[in-house]
């Protein structure tokens, strides 16, 4: 058997939906704001993951931007049925008060690389849906929302709806099938030794997450909760590795072995606080049944475990160079040494906007080729400067999620702004609201403001964007325009710090030590569901005609210096 490390994806990888088709395990996760929309991975032992797909292709469109922080794409759900693979998730568009505007889609596509057909939309009840295939009919399970002051606080049970044959409408009325005091989500129904298993993510997102799990003799219920309590969780044991553990989705391997994808967080600490810089992520653990029917941990108890026994491959993985090989490293292993934008590939609009550049992220809509570029200068990864960093539409941001505690990444960067509303260099970046910015702009020179053409020069800056105490400038310093610039920034675990270079010389400290932990889940006393990234952003908040070049992008864990 294949041993695993949990996290088996690591960093920004919450609410892993998982099942079987063949020889491979498949993967999909929430993309919140963030393209490309539900990565989805695959495996043949749930230890080596290569990135398999999203949800992309002409027809597969969702429009993101204007979104808040935190909304679009919440908690996908994959499966297969009818020689398809079917992904259900649903799309928020406001949160944060008694109303959620929220809309659920179902696609098909016969590969997970797609291209998927267009989502038809079929409800707006609730979010975490997924799909019961069974006995030929398809089942929509999902998590009902009341926003009425009188009603029953939000989360109002779960219920079923049948869906049709193609999956693009649902067939009359839902129906409640369960509700509980506390709060439950994420319902994902099974049929096993011919019972019905319905499995809810329970007690919120942070510490009191959990999994628990409710057994019917009838696909309508009723439901009794396991007497032991939940199937998962560590809310009772704040020093375990894993925290926040929940949200879950079961496959069946190829041995019968019941294999649980949940989403867990682990913490860096501060001045006695702990936050998780990385986000969800998600981890692998093995489940069994009962002597009296019960489905619960194979290792007992409710904890999750960080080390977990996987599958022995009904195929062996392919030789290294053969295009459907495992991917080459395990990303919760050694250390990582990666260059350049490798993957990136920003879309035309000749081939209709369906490329992804995998490991590489944009906000709110796709890369293209009108504002990213790597065919202008060879070798160099070209931003045209928009929106600024706090907007909801159209930001020229390249990033990649942060997968250790102790990260490392840099860039040398071609830049000649020319006046103060355009910027561009390195940034770590969590939302509109917080981020570490290493960026280059002109001032006017002996930063004095002075009103008409006063000579101006080019300096680099750390802006901070914090939602407590707002934007602030650190350390600025004159640079000689012209000269190409290093940027470097590491994150080791609570402290974040940022580095410069140019013209040959070592690189040399700028700004102070930064809290990494304000790039966190937890910091700012707003719900936050998406975790850090590191990468490269331009602005131009005047014409849009500034453009800065990036080359020789390097990122690698392990603590700086190492």
């Amino acid at each position: 058997m294949t041993l695993l490390t949990n996290p088996v994806l690591p960093g920004f990888s919450p609410d892993p939906s998982l099942i079987r088709v063949g020889d491979w395990y498949y993967l999909a996760n929430s993309s919140f704001e963030w393209y490309p929309v539900i990565p989805i991975h695959r495996s043949r032992d749930l230890k080596t993951w290569e990135f398999a797909g999203s949800f992309t292709g002409p027809d597969a469109l969702v429009e993101l931007r204007g979104l808040q922080d935190s909304g679009g794409v919440w908690a996908p759900s994959l499966s297969w049925s009818d020689g398809d693979f079917w992904l259900v998730f649903t799309v928020v568009r406001g949160f944060g008060g008694p109303h959620k505007d929220m809309d659920t889609y179902i696609s098909r596509a016969a590969d997970v690389a797609g291209p998927w057909s267009a989502a038809a939309r079929v409800t707006t009840t609730g979010f975490d849906p997924s799909l019961f295939h069974h006995n030929g009919r398809h089942w929509l399970v999902n998590m009902e929302w009341d926003h009425r002051p009188t009603g029953r606080g939000g989360f109002a049970g779960i219920n079923i709806q049948e869906v049709n044959a193609a999956g693009t409408a649902t067939v009359g009325d839902p129906k409640i099938i369960h509700r509980r005091d506390v709060l439950v989500e994420g319902p994902n129904l099974y049929s096993f030794n011919n019972r019905f298993y319905l499995m809810l993510a329970e007690g919120g997102t942070g510490q009191n997450h959990g999994i628990a799990m409710m057994r019917s003799d009838k696909l309508f219920g009723p439901y009794e909760p396991d007497p032991l309590g939940p199937v998962l969780t560590t809310r009772d044991l704040p020093t375990h590795a894993l925290q926040k553990a929940g949200h879950g989705e079961i496959a069946v391997g190829h041995d019968g072995t019941l294999y649980l994808a949940h989403l867990a967080s682990r913490w860096a600490e501060r001045d006695g606080k702990q936050y998780s810089v990385l986000g969800r992520e998600t981890c692998i653990q093995r489940l069994a049944f009962t002597e009296d029917g019960w489905l619960r941990l194979e290792q007992g108890g409710r904890h999750p475990d960080v080390e977990v026994h996987g599958p022995q491959p009904a195929v062996a993985p392919a030789p290294d160079g053969d295009p459907d090989s495992d991917v080459s490293r395990d990303p919760a292993g050694d250390p990582i040494q990666e260059t350049e934008f490798g993957g990136f590939t920003p879309a035309s609009d000749a081939d209709g906007g369906t490329t992804v550049g995998w490991p590489w992220s944009t906000l709110r809509h796709r890369p293209h080729a009108d504002w990213a570029s790597l065919d202008i200068r060879p070798g160099w990864l070209r931003l045209r400067g928009r929106h600024s960093t706090d907007s909801f539409f159209e930001q020229s941001l390249v990033a990649r999620r942060l997968t250790s505690p102790d990260v490392t990444a840099g860039v040398t960067l071609e830049a000649s702004p020319a006046n103060f509303t355009q910027s561009a260099g390195l940034i770590f970046y969590y939302n509109t609201a917080s981020y570490f910015y290493l960026r280059t702009t002109v001032r006017e020179a002996g930063g004095d403001l002075v009103d008409g053409d006063a000579p101006v020069e080019q300096i680099l800056e750390v802006f901070e964007r914090d939602p407590l105490t707002g934007l602030r400038s650190h350390g600025s310093v004159v640079v000689e325009p012209g000269v190409p610039l290093r940027l470097e920034g590491s994150i080791n675990g609570a402290r974040a710090q940022f580095r410069w270079a140019q013209g040959g010389n070592p690189l040399s400290p700028i700004g102070p030590e930064l809290n990494a932990l304000q790039l966190s889940d937890d910091h700012g006393g707003v719900l936050r569901f998406t975790g850090a990234f590191v990468g490269v952003a331009a602005q131009d908040l005047r014409d849009r005609s500034f453009s800065a070049d990036f080359t020789d992008f390097r990122y690698g864990t392990g603590q700086a210096g190492q």
